[in-house]
């Protein structure tokens, strides 16, 4: 337990240090983990070379039971895939901005309904609210950089639902 905590924890301080020095990118992740990897093998090979391994337990060859060979498959193909989708990932087209919505149930017979536009420049959005099968309200909104619009809108009996509607995106929350 004492050796995940403390990897944990060095990995999380490696990632702190890099924010403020040379900023997170694959390189400097990549290298501050090979360093430290480095360094924990010098370490275990330094400590355990000052103490000689007791004769039972010393074999010629090195002998991998299945279930720790599985394990070893396991991590390497999990740490594969993660390389594999951090690298696709890397690649797919993002938005410039994007939008919030949200819908909180008020006291009683109310509910907060709201939009908060992140896009740059002014964005186009439909805003529909629907409550107990019916629509409730419909709103066109054309909204700027960091804009938000909030209204208060009445609770219906089987919960509401609002759709925001922006070109090639589409929110949907319930409440």
């Amino acid at each position: 337990m004492w050796v995940t905590g403390l990897a944990l924890a060095c990995a999380v301080l490696a990632g702190l240090v890099l924010n403020l020095v040379t900023g997170l990118t694959r390189l400097s992740w990549g290298t501050a983990l090979a360093i430290g990897v480095a360094c924990a093998g010098a370490g275990l090979l330094i400590a355990r070379g000052g103490r000689p391994q007791p004769a039972a337990t010393r074999t010629g060859r090195f002998r991998l039971s299945p279930v720790t060979g599985g394990f070893l498959a396991l991590a390497a193909v999990l740490a594969g895939g993660a390389v594999l989708l951090g690298a696709a990932s890397a690649s797919w087209h993002r938005p410039p901005g994007f939008a919030q919505l949200w819908l909180v149930p008020g006291h009683g017979t109310s509910a907060t309904l709201g939009v908060r536009d992140s896009y740059p420049g002014r964005h186009p959005f439909q805003l529909v609210l629907s409550g107990g099968g019916k629509t409730v309200g419909r709103w066109r909104l054309t909204l700027a950089d960091g804009q938000t619009w909030q209204r208060t809108v009445p609770a219906a009996a089987g919960g509401l639902s609002a759709t925001l509607t922006t070109p090639g995106q589409e929110l949907k929350v319930t409440s």
